[in-house]
C-alpha cells in the first residue's frame, strides 16, 4: 500500500501501541460497550458560536510495512442482465493505471456462502457417501455510520427506521453491530445486545455543523451549493445561484449589472466553501476512526455510511488513505443515501455531485451505493448481503510515488458486455515518511507519551466516585491565534483523552473537536476567562491509572500534550 502507518515507519511501536489491540479483546464487551457508552461528551464554557462534536476513540492498530508498494482493488463483474460472473482468472482482467496497463501481481476469487447453508458443491458426491456437517455461519460485525452532522433530521430519523427494522428482523443472533455518528452524540461498541442498539437508535437526531453564513450577501450559499460553484462542477445549480443575485442586486435590470453578479457568485461560492471546508475533512476522519475500530473486529467486516453525500474534492489523498485502510483490513463499505428519493431537479443534481465519495469507496471495496429509493430497510439489508462472487487484484505501480492521485479503470479482456465495479483510482503518497495528516499527528503523540507543550494547557484529574474520573482541561485562550474571516474570529479544537492503566494499556478514549466562530466581544471574554472542556470516564476496576491529554489548535497547528497518574480507590 502506499498509505502505510506512520508508527511502524518510524519504529514506534512501544508498550502502548503493542498492547491496545489485545486489551480490547480482554475487556468484556458489556464493560467495553458501556465505556463507549458511558463517555460523556465535552462540556465547555464557551457560548452558543461554538460547535462541538465528540466520538470515541481507538489506538490506531500497528501495521508492519513492507518494501513493496502494492495497491489492491475489488471487483465484481456482472453481464448485461446484471448476473454475477465467476470462473474469471488474472489474464481476463486489465487494469489501467493513468491509462499505462499494470500487471496483475495478486489475484484471489472470493465466493460468498449463504448464511447456515453448505457451499456449493464443486462436484457430485459419490452415492451413500455420508452427508458432511454444516458449519455455523460466519460472525459479521457491521457498523452502521450515520452522518448526522450533514443529514436532515427526515434522513436520520428514516435510516434508524430501517436500522432498527434490520436489527430486528434481519441480523443473525451471532452478529455483532456498532453504531457510529459523525457527531459523536450517538456511540455504541459492537455488540450482539439488541436492546441496547435500538434504545441508540430511538436517541438519533441530526445534529448540522456551524459555521459563518453570509446573512448580509445575496446569493445565501450553503457548503454544498459553495463547493459545487467554486469547484465548476454544476452550472445549473450555479445558474440558479446567479438568477437570485440579480433579483437582489439589480433593482433596475441592465446587462452590466447582471453580467457582474456571475463574478459575485463564484467569489461568495470560494469564500464560504473555504470557511466550510473543516466540516468535509472532520467527517472524513471520524470515518477513519470507525474504519480503525473495525479493522480489529471478528468475522467478515462490513461498514455501512448513511450519508447524503459532503464535498470531498481535492481531498483525495484522505479519501485513497480511507479505502486502503479497508482494503487492508477485508472491510466492505456499502452506502446509501440518507435522503432517499428525491424529486426536485436541482437537489438530485446536488446529491449526485456530492455523493462521489460515497459511491467510490462503495464500488474500491466490494460494496454498492444505494439512492434514489425510500425503502431504507431494503436498502440497509441488501448492503449487508455477501456479494455472490468477486475478485481481489493487487499491482505494484513502478518506480517512487509520484505524490498525484491515479485514475484507475479495471475491465475484462475482450468482453464489452460484462460490467466492472471496481475502484477508481488511488492516491501515491510521495515521501508518506513526511506526509502526516492532523489526525495521524494527534494519533502518534498521543501513543508516544511524550509531553509537548506548544501553548498554555492545564489537566486536572478527580475521582468523582469508586467507579468514575473527571476530567478537566483548561485551555488560555489569551495563548491562541483567532484570525478574523467576515467580522467574526474562528479557531478549531481537538481534544483527545485517552485512559490507560497502569502498565500503559489503553481502556478508553475520547475525542472532540470545538469549531470556534466567535463575535469580538465572545473572543474578549474567552480570552480572559480561557476555554475548559471536561470528559467523564468510567473505570473498571479499582487501582492505577493514567490520563493522557492532546490538544491542537488548528491556526498554527500546535500541540500540547501531557498525562498525570491517578489512584482509584
Amino acid at each position: 500500500m502506499f498509505r502505510m502507518n506512520k508508527c511502524a515507519e518510524t519504529g514506534m511501536g512501544n508498550r502502548r501501541q503493542r498492547q491496545a489491540g489485545a486489551l480490547r479483546h480482554r475487556i468484556p464487551k458489556p464493560l467495553l460497550a458501556a465505556i463507549c457508552c458511558a463517555l460523556a461528551s465535552v462540556v465547555a464554557q464557551v457560548p452558543p458560536e461554538v460547535q462541538i462534536r465528540s466520538a470515541a476513540w481507538f489506538p490506531p492498530d500497528l501495521v508492519i510495512s513492507t518494501d513493496a508498494n502494492l495497491v489492491e482493488l475489488i471487483a465484481t463483474v456482472r453481464d448485461r442482465r446484471d448476473h454475477p460472473i465467476g470462473g474469471l482468472h488474472a489474464t481476463d482482467f486489465e487494469v489501467l493505471d493513468n491509462g499505462q496497463p499494470r500487471e496483475i501481481t495478486f489475484f484471489s476469487e472470493k465466493r460468498a456462502q449463504p448464511a447456515g447453508s453448505a457451499a456449493p458443491a464443486l462436484a457430485a458426491k459419490p452415492s451413500g457417501a455420508a452427508s458432511p456437517s454444516v458449519p455455523p455461519p460466519e460472525p459479521r460485525s457491521i457498523a452502521l455510520f450515520f452522518d448526522d452532522a450533514h443529514a436532515s433530521m427526515l434522513g436520520v430519523r428514516k435510516s434508524a427506521e430501517g436500522a432498527e427494522r434490520l436489527i430486528a428482523n434481519t441480523l443473525a443472533p451471532s452478529d455483532l453491530v456498532g453504531i457510529f455518528t459523525s457527531s459523536g452524540t450517538v456511540t455504541v461498541d459492537f455488540t450482539s445486545d439488541r436492546n441496547l442498539l435500538l434504545a441508540a437508535l430511538a436517541r438519533m437526531e441530526a445534529h448540522p455543523l456551524s459555521g459563518v453564513h453570509a446573512t448580509t450577501m445575496c446569493p445565501r450559499l450553503g457548503p454544498s451549493e459553495a463547493y459545487i460553484i467554486a469547484q465548476h462542477l454544476d452550472l445549473d445549480i450555479e445558474n440558479a445561484a446567479v438568477e437570485e443575485a440579480v433579483s437582489c442586486n439589480c433593482p433596475v435590470v441592465s446587462p452590466g449589472c447582471t453580467s457582474a453578479q456571475r463574478e459575485i457568485v463564484r467569489s461568495t461560492a470560494w469564500n464560504v466553501w473555504q470557511q466550510y471546508e473543516y466540516q468535509s475533512t472532520t467527517a472524513l476522519d471520524a470515518f477513519l476512526i470507525v474504519i480503525r475500530h473495525l479493522a480489529a473486529a471478528p468475522g467478515e467486516r462490513v461498514l455501512i455510511l448513511m450519508s447524503p453525500g459532503f464535498p470531498t474534492g481535492g481531498m483525495e489523498d484522505r479519501t485513497s488513505a480511507l479505502t486502503d485502510a479497508a482494503l487492508r483490513a477485508n472491510i466492505r463499505i456499502g452506502a446509501v443515501n440518507s435522503e432517499g428519493l428525491v424529486t426536485d431537479r436541482l437537489l438530485a443534481r446536488k446529491l449526485f455531485v456530492l455523493s462521489g465519495f460515497m459511491a467510490d469507496a462503495a464500488k474500491s471495496t466490494g460494496g454498492k451505493y444505494l439512492h434514489d429509493t425510500n425503502d431504507w430497510a431494503g436498502s440497509l439489508r441488501a448492503l449487508v448481503a455477501v456479494p455472490e462472487v468477486s475478485y481481489v487484484l493487487g499491482f505494484s505501480p513502478p518506480g517512487d510515488p509520484d505524490g498525484k492521485y491515479h485514475p484507475l479503470k479495471t475491465r475484462v479482456r475482450g468482453n464489452t458486455g460484462y460490467r466492472v465495479d471496481s475502484r477508481t483510482g488511488y492516491y501515491a503518497a510521495a515521501g508518506a515518511s513526511e506526509r502526516e495528516t492532523a489526525q495521524q499527528r494527534i494519533d502518534r503523540i498521543a501513543m508516544s507519551g511524550a509531553d509537548i507543550k506548544d501553548f498554555p494547557v492545564t489537566l486536572h484529574v478527580q475521582q468523582e466516585s469508586q467507579a468514575g474520573l473527571n476530567v478537566t482541561i483548561a485551555v488560555e485562550a489569551a495563548g491562541l491565534q483567532f484570525p478574523e474571516k467576515e467580522g467574526r474570529r474562528v479557531q478549531e479544537l481537538t481534544f483527545l483523552t485517552v485512559l490507560e492503566d497502569a502498565e500503559g494499556n489503553f481502556v478508553a478514549g475520547k475525542q472532540s473537536v470545538m469549531d470556534m466562530v466567535l463575535t469580538p466581544e465572545t473572543l474578549t471574554k474567552l480570552q480572559r476567562e480561557g476555554v475548559r472542556a471536561a470528559v467523564a470516564f468510567p473505570v473498571p476496576q479499582r487501582g492505577s491509572y493514567r490520563v493522557r491529554a492532546v490538544v491542537r489548535e488548528v491556526v498554527q497547528n500546535r500541540v500540547w500534550a501531557s498525562g498525570v497518574p491517578i489512584e482509584v480507590r
